[in-house]
């Protein structure tokens, strides 16, 4: 029978599993609001002055912030939008103006705000809870049920630039304050909190504890999300509606999301349990996270790199957060060039399920490749019945094992013809969008047979950050010349991979007024467009997947210029070009983006030619 262990986000348990009560009261360090819903392998590290970072430094004299990385400006931009909203409510007390000031300064004003009752302070400042470990402060307070003494009672809020609900809570209620109508709370039927929004409850619940130390929690433990879901009235009924793209919803239709920290909503394993999983609270879940996060770091501190230290508590697992993990060096150093969690970067298996093989004697690709599968499925899926599909996920990893266990990267589905469009006068088209989600760029890759010079590159950009008109006009100057390719050359197709571009035109043709030419555009993509990664979903398996970049690069033997091609990382270079003060700078960003965006036109055309080669 498979060894327990414990399901850590991005970490395994070694050795048996512990008590972890946690470091005496009144041990100098504290753990920040992420600790508990980030990767336990960071809190260790953190603690542990035997890992050295590549600077050469310590680890245990970084102070990490548990996890929490810089925001991005958008979402700075929309709490200032949600802040604003709500320091016109009557009677808000509005600290923004101490973020500057030292903690003290900024805990004394919190405290005269919440003796006098302020229904909702922004900013505030809490003292951190020394039994407890904890420190950190949520983006606002708002007055809630009054403590049994009659003494105020407060409930946390953040502030998140994503939805926090949706659809399917049956007869179920989710509890709202839209903002601007009294702060006074609905009920939106048939709504509930999405189940990956797990860290934003578990973060919640850490506030929570610290205001329960502080003496100023509500007597009913909540808190709330402000997120991009929106609310408003249907024949009297308070119902949500469409999520609002790159920016705040009306004020009228903003709402604070209210989540009941008791409830049992979050499945979590349990070998006990006879589905193999249970549904735990928020607090329940936090607490459980919290107090292993104690005991880690109780460990990690007494580790000085003498014979006699402990053994590391958790080893890592290879998880999402590790791209941006300052600790991804001293990571990666532990592991196996071969390890499952490292090269099996597709349909990731998660912590527990990477944990569970690994304590069958299965850590390598290699190893998973050659492991008899019917055989290990008695042990291995009971195991895993936290995770929906677990058959289904270990047997497309075991395939994927095989193919980069004999060096290879992609595979053919199916033999003979692919289907594709005759060659001739084409288009390959590839945008660029923000992170509000507007289309700053259109490149266009022009493939005319008879021209000696080959295929050249056309674009149509504007690098500032776009209102919804800016947008339009942009998209109507790139859609005129699209068009009018198109009515010269009527056979010709324009090639794109997923359907990005194609929602992208139908968004902002939708929004336009009539006529324009983005409609004609539109009804293009109806005859002339064709989608090149349907094409290769139904022909080719990859063992990093069939995303652009892996197939045009594994496959058609295409390679971008840029060391670091992808579209989050553009998203960075376009906030950080239209925010440069220094021309040249800005410059450079947009020249490298410009770069990047024709490399993934001509990515495009090299896969067809790859395609057609094939068959």
């Amino acid at each position: 029978m498979a060894r327990q262990y414990l399901r850590h986000a991005g970490a395994e348990l070694t050795g048996a599993p512990r008590s972890h009560a946690g470091p005496e009261a009144g041990s100098p360090f504290f753990l920040g609001p992420r600790a508990a819903c980030s990767c336990p392998v960071k809190t260790q590290n953190r603690f542990d002055e035997t890992v050295q970072l590549p600077d050469g430094a310590p680890g245990a004299v970084q102070d990490a912030a548990d996890g929490a990385g810089a925001p991005d400006r958008s979402s700075t931009a929309f709490a200032e939008q949600v802040c604003a909203l709500l320091a016109a409510q009557p009677g808000t007390r509005d600290l923004r103006q101490l973020a500057s000031s030292d903690l003290p300064t900024r805990a004394r004003a919190t405290a005269e705000a919440v003796a006098s009752s302020a229904p909702i302070i922004l900013a505030p400042a809490l003292l951190a809870d020394a039994p407890g470990h904890r420190r950190g402060s949520p983006d606002l307070l708002v007055l809630g049920p009054a403590r049994e003494d009659g003494s105020p009672g407060y409930l946390p809020v953040l502030v998140r630039r994503h939805r926090m609900l949706e659809a399917g809570g049956g007869e179920q209620f989710q509890r709202c304050t839209p903002l601007g109508h009294g702060m006074t709370r609905r009920q939106l039927p048939g709504v509930r909190v999405r189940a990956r929004r797990e860290p934003d409850l578990l973060q919640l619940a850490h506030h929570w504890r610290i205001l329960q130390a502080a003496g100023w929690a509500s007597a009913s433990p909540r808190g709330g999300v402000i997120g991009i879901d929106r609310a408003s009235q249907d024949d009297g009924l308070w119902r949500l509606r469409k999520h609002s793209r790159g920016g705040l919803p009306p004020a009228g239709e903003t709402m604070i999301s209210w989540v009941d920290l008791t409830a049992r909503q979050l499945r979590t394993y349990a070998r006990s349990a006879e589905r193999g999983w249970r549904l735990h609270s928020a607090l329940e879940r936090y607490d459980h996270e919290f107090a292993f996060r104690l005991h880690i770091a109780k460990v990690a501190m007494e580790r000085h790199g003498s014979p006699e230290d402990p053994p590391p508590t958790v080893n890592p697992v290879v998880v999402g957060e590790c791209e941006s993990c300052r600790w991804w060096p001293a990571c990666r150093h532990r592991l196996d060039p071969e390890d499952l969690s490292l090269q099996i970067d597709k349909a990731r298996l998660d912590p527990r399920e990477i944990s569970v093989l690994r304590s069958m004697g299965i850590t390598t690709t290699r190893q998973l490749a050659t492991t008899d599968l019917e055989a290990l499925l008695p042990e291995y899926l009971p195991e895993v019945q936290h995770r929906p599909g677990a058959e289904d996920r270990v047997r497309l990893a075991a395939r994927r094992a095989g193919l980069l266990a004999h060096g290879q990267q992609l595979q053919r589905i199916i033999s003979g013809h692919i289907e594709l469009p005759e060659p001739g006068w084409s288009l390959d088209l590839d945008i660029e969008t923000s992170v509000r989600d507007r289309v700053y760029l259109w490149g266009f890759l022009v493939d005319d047979p008879d021209d000696p010079d080959g295929p050249h590159y056309v674009h149509f950009s504007r690098f500032t950050l776009l209102d919804r008109a800016e947008e339009q006009e942009l998209a109507e100057e790139a859609m005129t010349w699209l068009v009018h390719c198109l009515e010269n050359h009527p056979q010709a197709r324009v090639y794109h991979y997923s359907d990005f571009e194609v929602v992208h035109i139908r968004r902002i043709a939708a929004a336009g007024r009539l006529p324009n030419t983005l409609r004609v555009a539109h009804e293009f993509t109806r005859s002339n467009f064709s989608d090149l990664f349907g094409v290769v979903k139904r022909n080719i398996f990859g063992a990093h997947g069939v995303g652009l970049k892996a197939v045009a690069q594994y496959g058609a033997g295409f390679h971008w210029r840029d060391a670091e091609p992808g579209g989050l990382n553009s998203q960075h270079w376009f906030a950080a070009a239209v925010n440069a003060t220094d021309e040249a700078q800005r410059e450079a960003l947009r020249r490298r983006l410009l770069e990047y965006n024709e490399d993934d036109t001509r990515a495009t055309w090299a896969l067809r030619g790859w395609l057609r080669g094939l068959s």
